[in-house]
Formats: structure tokens, C-alpha cells, sequence
């Protein structure tokens, strides 16, 4: 009977009650993982972060997604931070990554350490890379080498296009390989780059992390592609050409690397370094009229260059050397009028940007200090991912708010359903509290009984109860005087005695049966009071969409920090392009007026030397005539 009470009630609360309590954080960090690498290859890493920073729990693997990210939004800082820490981890730690995922952050930081100028960490974690045998990331360690070691770099016998064939890397190796090579055999040297030059057109695939941590994202979306963008192979293929050039002009010949330069692609980002090696081998040459067509170009597409001055005057310097005199003149008063026109439109295009302008198309003047100087355009990027990022909080913040509107109403109803449910578990509980105690009691007296039909089962259960029936029989026979109630009473004597003795023998037994069935029960019973007694204190607030409330607003807090440390970084920054763009300025102010001062002397020069020809005596024949006299 207690069985019947108890048991079916207790095995609904506790499946009840081990639902609620179980914890997914594992299950729910692979679904924030998910959906970040998602937003990834949508091409939003703000959105992907936000997804990150919500998960429960950040494994390794999570962290490196993150540091990926982070490169992604320009905080290379936040990434190596990332970075360090899954490195610091042991290799052969559980919760490490899997080697191929820690040669990713190895040579990651390997980079940042280079970039940063700590050669010889860089070389550390290099150390620590073990390529497997897909040699997956062979082309990334073997560059990074280069770059650490340059320029004593290892150079094999011959350049290794086998085992390079799948790295996106190859044609940085083999270039880097061949230059070294040059030094002492150009000859060598220009086989590696035809070779190489013969074999840019090859494809490589890039993998997920390898496209995270490359900075090229419009990869992502033709992943059977050249794994750099399209603009950059062709830069490879210019490069492998004025390289080869340039080798030809050191061994002077002159017609190998007029063939290559006389086809080079006006287009290209190298034209302007093609326009001077060509203009050096005409020069050396003396092809008065292709020279000057080369100088002419370059003062066309290269405003505000040094190459474009410089050609200005050597118009005119090429042109007195071909004893044209006259249009020597000419030249050197057009490179007069050329170097004004410049000053007035230097001081004219180099304003100092602010912040509003960013968005803007640059002047011409600002696009070539920019493409020239390094430092100048890693600056002018940085204010544009900071713009950028600035521009994206309004979005952010409105998804925070959305976030937090989504926790706030499951935890309202979370609450509701929490005081609703809890009243009535409580009851139940009661109730079966009740029933057991009842149970309890029950059991208690009927222990006091002898053959108590309530203790007992199976086979003596069922004989027990004919006695009972038995003994009713026997009552009633009595009550009739029948002749057959002596013989009925002493069978029902013998037979109560022999029940008896059976009932004693298994009392212990079943005794000790009882006792662990009702400890089981009260432990049971305890379970369910702790369960409840864990729910009431969820009802109060200590449940995990309250820390996922609690982790929003602290995001939202981060948040406003951190639009506030992006708008100072973009005034730091902003000011550093201001300050660099204003050096350049000066210093091109005056390369144009030293120009300028050399260009007035030939100018003079040139006009003194067409006046003295026109004179039909000249000074030193007149001075003589006067002697004579």
C-alpha cells in the first residue's frame, strides 16, 4: 500500500527536478561558436564577437576564434592577449587545443611577435610549430622563418615547388630565395624567377582558420580561388618581372630588360618603379625620344612625385645633351611654370584631415603620401577601422538592448512560472509527507501484531489470509454449536502455529527489509526538500538568465567604455596622420623650390648660351680686336 502512494509521485518529482537542475553550458558554447563562425564568413566580426562574449564558457578553441576576430576589427593587441593565453596552456593538457589548431596560434603570435619587433620571442614559438604530415601550414612557418632569419636565410639547391605547391605562401618563399641568390648568382637567379613566374597562375585553398587569421575576408566567398585576392596576384606577377629586370640592368643587359619594361602594364601598382628602371636603361642607352616620352608620362601619372620633379628638369637636361638647344629652353621654362603650378597645388590638396572627413575621398595629394609612406597609410587604416567601428555602435547597442529585452522577459516568465509551480510541488511534498508518516505509523503497529498480513507477502501473505478465513469459519461454527467446531479448532491451531513459526523465522528479515526501505525514502524524501529548496532560491534570482542579464549589462557598461577609448584612439591617431602629413609637406615644399633654384640655372644657362650664339662676335673676339687696335 505505501508503494502504491509514494513511488510514482517521487520518480515524477525527481525526473522533474534533475531537468531543471541540469546545467548545458557545453551544448549552448558550441551553439554561440556556431553562430559567431556564421557571422564570420557573413562577413560581420562585430556581430560574430557579440556572439562569443555571450557563450557560458570559452574553451580554447573558442579563444582562438576570438583572437581571430579581434585581428579582424584591428586590435591586434586584444588578439595576442588571446593568443598568449592559449599558448601558456601545456601541450598535453585535456583542455589544450589539438596540435593543428596550436601550430595556428603558434604562428599567429609567432607574427605578432615580429610585427612588434621582438625577433627573438617570434623565433620561440616558432621553435614550438610541428608540422604534421599534410604539411598543412609548411608555406606560413617557412615565410615567418625568412622574415625573422632575413637575410640569412636557408636557401635549398633548387627552389622547392613540390613541396610548396598547395602554400599560398610559395611565391613570397621563392622570391625571397632568389634575391638572396642574386648576390652572388643573378644567373640562377633569373631560372628561379622564370620558373616561378610560370607557375603564378596555380591555385591554393585556404581553411577556415587560415582565412581568419590572413586579413584577406572577401576570400571567403570563392574558397577554390588563389588564396590572396585578385589584385595581389597580379602585383606577384609585376613583382617577378621588375625583379627580373632589375637583375638584367645590373648585368647590363640592357636589351633583356628593355623587353620586359618596354610591355610592362601601365595599370599595375609598380608602374612607377617600372617608369624609373625603364627611364635608367633609355638613359644609358640614349633613346632621346622614347626617354622623353617615359619622363612625360611619369610627370602625367605621378603628381606630386619625386620621379614626376625630377623628370621635369630631365626633359630639358636630355634635351641640351642632344645639343637641342632651343627646346632645351623651352623645357627648362615649362618646368618653371610646372614647379609653381605643384607649390600652389601642394598647399592647395595637403589639408589636415579631421575626423568628419574620413569617409571622404582623399585629394590627390593625400592618396600618394599615403601609398608612399608605410606608416602613413597603416595610420590612415587604423582611423578608418576606428570610424568604422564607431560608426557600428549604434548597431551594437541596439542589439544589446534587444538581448536584454529577450532576458528580461524569459526571466519574467521564468519567475511567473517558478511561483506558480512552487506553491504546488510544495503541497505535494506535503502530501506525501502525510502519506509516509501514515505509512510509518502503519507499519509500526502492525510490527506489534503477530502474523500480520500487512508485513507479509507472497505465499505466506495468501496462507495467512485462508487462517484469517479460517478462524472466521471456525467462529462461526461455534456460534452454531456444530459438532465439527472442535475438529476445526484444533486444525486452525495447528496451522496458526506453523504460521507462526514461519512468521518469526523471516521477522528479521523482513524487518531489516523495512528499515532500509523507509531510510531510503527519508533520503529520497531529503532529495526532493533540497531540490525544492534550490528552486526557491532560482525563484530569488540565482539562475543562469539572471547571470546572462547580469553579463549583458556588464556588456553594455564594456560597450560604452569602449566607444568612448575608440572616439580618443581616433583623435590620437587622427592627429598622428595630421602631424606626419604636415612633415611631408614641408619637406616636398622645399624639394620643390631646390628643384626649382637648379631649374632657373639651367634655364639661365640655357639662355646665356643661345645669346652668346646669336652674337656675331663674340666677347673674347671683340676684347681681341681691341688689342689689336
Amino acid at each position: 500500500m505505501g508503494k502504491q502512494l509514494n513511488l510514482p509521485l517521487l520518480a515524477a518529482l525527481t525526473l522533474l527536478f534533475s531537468w531543471l537542475c541540469s546545467a548545458a553550458d557545453i551544448e549552448l558554447t558550441e551553439k554561440h561558436y556556431r553562430q559567431a563562425a556564421w557571422q564570420f564568413y557573413l562577413q560581420q566580426p562585430a556581430a560574430a564577437l557579440e556572439a562569443l562574449q555571450l557563450a557560458p564558457s570559452h574553451d580554447a578553441r573558442t579563444q582562438l576564434l576570438e583572437a581571430g576576430l579581434y585581428l579582424q576589427l584591428a586590435m591586434p593587441l586584444h588578439a595576442a592577449t588571446l593568443l598568449e593565453t592559449i599558448l601558456a596552456q601545456p601541450a598535453d593538457n585535456k583542455d589544450s587545443l589539438p596540435q593543428d589548431l596550436r601550430n595556428v596560434a603558434l604562428l599567429q603570435f609567432a607574427r605578432f611577435q615580429l610585427e612588434a619587433g621582438n625577433k627573438a620571442s617570434a623565433k620561440h614559438y616558432l621553435s614550438q610549430v610541428n608540422i604534421s604530415a599534410d604539411k598543412q601550414y609548411l608555406g606560413q612557418q617557412q615565410l615567418l622563418s625568412q622574415l625573422i632569419n632575413w637575410p640569412q636565410i636557408s636557401l635549398p639547391t633548387q627552389p622547392e615547388f613540390t613541396a610548396l605547391a598547395d602554400q599560398a605562401e610559395m611565391p613570397y618563399i621563392i622570391s625571397n630565395q632568389a634575391l638572396i641568390i642574386a648576390k652572388q648568382q643573378p644567373e640562377i637567379a633569373q631560372q628561379w624567377l622564370a620558373q616561378l613566374q610560370a607557375r603564378l597562375d596555380q591555385t591554393a585553398k585556404t581553411n577556415f582558420w587560415q582565412s581568419l587569421f590572413s586579413g584577406h575576408w572577401f576570400v571567403l566567398n570563392s574558397p577554390e580561388g588563389f588564396s590572396y585576392p585578385k589584385a595581389e596576384r597580379q602585383g606577384l606577377v609585376d613583382y617577378v618581372q621588375l625583379t627580373r629586370a632589375d637583375l638584367y640592368i645590373k648585368q647590363q643587359n640592357w636589351a633583356a630588360a628593355d623587353e620586359i619594361l618596354s610591355q610592362f602594364a601601365q595599370q599595375s601598382v609598380l608602374s612607377s618603379s617600372a617608369l624609373t628602371l625603364y627611364q635608367k636603361i633609355l638613359t644609358e642607352q640614349r633613346h632621346i625620344p622614347t626617354l622623353l616620352a617615359v619622363l612625360q608620362q611619369q610627370i602625367k601619372q605621378q603628381p606630386f612625385s619625386e620621379n614626376a620633379w625630377q623628370a621635369a628638369t630631365l626633359i630639358g637636361t636630355q634635351l641640351e645633351r642632344n645639343s637641342q638647344f632651343e627646346s632645351a629652353l623651352a623645357a627648362y621654362r615649362w618646368a618653371d611654370e610646372y614647379y609653381q603650378q605643384q607649390q600652389t597645388s601642394l598647399l592647395k590638396e595637403a589639408n589636415p584631415l579631421n575626423v568628419n572627413q574620413l569617409a571622404k575621398p582623399l585629394s590627390a595629394w593625400q592618396q600618394i603620401q599615403f601609398s608612399n609612406d608605410e606608416q602613413l597609410y597603416r595610420l590612415h587604416q587604423q582611423s578608418m577601422m576606428l570610424q568604422q567601428l564607431i560608426n557600428q555602435a549604434p548597431e551594437r547597442q541596439q542589439r544589446l538592448l534587444r538581448l536584454q529585452q529577450v532576458a528580461d522577459y524569459k526571466l519574467a516568465k521564468q519567475q511567473s512560472l517558478l511561483e506558480t509551480q512552487l506553491s504546488k510541488l510544495e503541497q505535494q511534498r506535503q502530501l506525501l509527507i502525510e502519506k509516509i508518516n501514515s505509512v510509518q505509523e502503519q507499519i509500526t503497529h502492525e510490527l506489534s501484531k503477530s502474523n500480520s498480513l500487512f508485513l507479509s507477502e507472497g505465499l505466506l501473505q495468501q496462507q495467512l489470509a485462508m487462517l484469517s478465513q479460517a478462524k472466521q469459519r471456525s467462529t462461526w461454527l461455534q456460534q452454531q454449536k456444530s459438532e465439527q467446531y472442535q475438529e476445526q479448532a484444533m486444525r486452525v491451531q495447528r496451522l496458526e502455529g506453523v504460521l507462526q513459526w514461519q512468521y518469526l523465522y523471516h521477522q528479521s528479515a523482513r524487518e531489516w527489509a523495512l528499515t532500509q526501505k523507509q531510510q531510503a525514502l527519508s533520503k529520497l524524501l531529503e532529495q526532493v526538500t533540497a531540490k525544492l529548496e534550490k528552486l526557491a532560491q532560482w525563484s530569488k534570482g540565482e539562475t543562469r538568465l539572471v547571470q546572462q542579464q547580469q553579463r549583458i549589462k556588464q556588456l553594455n557598461i564594456n560597450q560604452q567604455n569602449l566607444n568612448m577609448a575608440l572616439f580618443s584612439e581616433q583623435q590620437h591617431t587622427v592627429a598622428q596622420v595630421n602631424q606626419r602629413l604636415q612633415q611631408h609637406r614641408i619637406t616636398q615644399v622645399e624639394r620643390l623650390l631646390q628643384l626649382q633654384r637648379h631649374n632657373k640655372q639651367a634655364m639661365a644657362r640655357m639662355m646665356e648660351l643661345l645669346l652668346t650664339a646669336a652674337s656675331p662676335i663674340s666677347p673674347l673676339s671683340r676684347h681681341e680686336a681691341t688689342d689689336a687696335n
